[in-house]
């Protein structure tokens, strides 16, 4: 009879173990599958800082200035910061990186800055407060340096939304080292002066509009 009862209980005794590892087993088993959610959710959402950008990351398909994106990874002297802007593996932040990218757009390479304008504008478009502080000058050069080429490109969004958040960028963090911010005129006609020189055959109505772009500006 002793020896039946203390069978029993052995029985009893490793079938309750078994239980408690198969529930060990399984309960370890939905961390690593949660865990593993969690990370694809994570890996995700860090390609979403592009999700309004409305790219297909087909360089064949994807155009940017009447190009196939193509046209410009393809190019030789395109920059590697640019490529992996445009593959998303490369997001702007506080850092010279950053600097590095932006100020591209004043290249004197015509094949490639609307690629590097591109880049300036989307990261207008995502930036914050830190990143602010990044857009406003390269945005300023550009605007001093091709300010044709600028309203070209204004025009070619009938929203306006465009126009105001470059002239926004300026605005916010367009100031040169030896800009005086006090002295808002001077830095505005010295603007206005830059960009004239930089045009040739302006009628009165380029100028006004010059005028008023600097006006926004500051």
């Amino acid at each position: 009879m002793k020896n039946y009862i203390f069978y029993v209980l052995v029985v009893f005794i490793s079938q309750s173990c078994s239980e408690m590892n198969n529930k060990t087993t399984t309960s370890t088993e939905n961390k690593i599958e949660t865990s593993q959610k969690k990370d694809t959710v994570l890996k995700t959402d860090k390609k979403d800082w592009q999700s309004g950008f409305g790219l297909t990351h087909n360089p064949e398909l994807d155009t940017i200035w009447k190009k196939p994106v193509k046209y410009y990874l393809e190019n030789p002297k395109c920059s590697p910061l640019a490529k992996d802007f445009y593959k998303g593996k490369f997001r702007p932040t506080d850092n010279d990186s950053t600097s590095e990218l932006l100020s591209l757009v004043t290249t004197g390479n015509i094949e490639l800055r609307p690629f590097y304008r591109w880049c300036l504008n989307m990261t207008i478009q995502i930036q914050d407060g830190a990143l602010a502080e990044y857009t406003g000058i390269p945005a300023r050069k550009y605007i001093e340096k091709y300010p044709k080429e600028f309203f070209e490109y204004m025009d070619s969004d009938t929203t306006n939304g465009k126009y105001i958040d470059w002239t926004g960028s300026v605005s916010y963090s367009g100031f040169y080292d030896e800009d005086d911010y006090k002295k808002s005129n001077e830095i505005k006609s010295r603007m206005a002066k830059k960009i004239k020189s930089n045009c040739k055959n302006i009628d009165s109505k380029f100028e006004i509009r010059v005028e008023k772009l600097v006006e926004d500006c500051f």
